[in-house]
């Protein structure tokens, strides 16, 4: 006669259970500790690729519209390179050179032979929204309306500005032999000085206050320059990520036209360089 089961004392003692709770625990913590980093690598891939985004969607729309500065099929004067002055986050002419890079152009992009108001064009560093401003400080865009947001978080803007003063066709060069990228210094909308001081044929750190310190590229003075002699623009752009990588620490020195920056923070950053000939303006 078989036996009935029912009251069985087999089963699992404590200690397996113990045993079992111990391998679970050990598993789910391996999972989850997978899991998480899986996750900040996703958020900080995901910060890169905004960062980007927003770095060469701004300096393709630059570059397109500095690029026909000057465009006059009608012939109507005044259009062009019309100020290059430094300028801080609220758009004020920076005499310091503390602030960023800026740039205004006009260009007859409807050929009607007539300036219209939204045929000058401004680039300039924002916090934006311009009334609430949250802190972070972004590319802007002004044609008419006010100055309004086209990149997010781009940190630093330079510009550098090569010319022809003799009207030979050729870029002006220094006594080396490199193309000149001059800056205004003192915001009377001339250029008036080299960002080459080493006059190595490169802007970096060298031409600067040395790596490891924020300030200003030194420059080396030149004549003044007046702004319908530009003939082709250098662009820097700095951008930086949305969010803090606490296992990451920044200490890169980066040059962005006339500032030396090396932020020693936890951001990532990327820079983006490009350089634009104003082919409406005889080069």
């Amino acid at each position: 006669m078989k036996k009935n089961n029912l009251f069985s004392c087999n089963g699992f003692t404590l200690i397996e259970l113990l045993i079992a709770m111990a391998i679970t625990g050990i598993v789910s913590a391996a999972i989850f500790t997978a899991f998480q980093s899986q996750q900040k690598s996703y958020i900080i891939q995901d910060d890169v690729t905004v960062m980007q985004q927003n770095l060469r969607a701004g300096m393709d729309m630059m570059v397109r519209e500095i690029r026909m500065a000057g465009y006059n099929p009608q012939n109507i004067g005044g259009l062009g390179i019309l100020n290059v002055c430094p300028r801080d986050i609220n758009n004020n002419i920076d005499i310091t050179m503390t602030g960023n890079g800026a740039i205004q152009i006009s260009t007859d992009f409807d050929d009607n032979g007539v300036l219209g108001g939204n045929e000058t064009i401004s680039f300039s560093i924002c916090d934006s929204p311009i009334l609430t401003p949250d802190g972070n400080p972004d590319l802007a865009r002004n044609s008419g309306g006010g100055r309004q947001m086209l990149a997010e978080n781009i940190e630093a803007l330079g510009f550098a500005y090569a010319y022809d003063t003799d009207s030979d066709g050729n870029l002006d060069t220094s006594p080396n032999g490199n193309v000149i990228w001059a800056v205004d210094s003192d915001g009377d909308n001339d250029l008036d000085i080299n960002l080459d001081t080493d006059d190595d044929g490169d802007i970096d750190a060298a031409d600067g206050p040395g790596a490891g310190n924020n300030g200003i590229v030194n420059g080396t003075a030149i004549a003044d320059v007046a702004v319908n002699d530009i003939r082709a623009v250098r662009i820097w752009m700095l951008a930086r990520a949305d969010r803090r990588d606490n296992k990451y620490f920044n200490t890169r020195t980066y040059v962005v036209g006339h500032k030396v920056i090396t932020p020693n923070d936890n951001f990532r950053r990327r820079l983006l360089t490009t350089t634009v000939k104003c082919r409406n303006l005889g080069l």
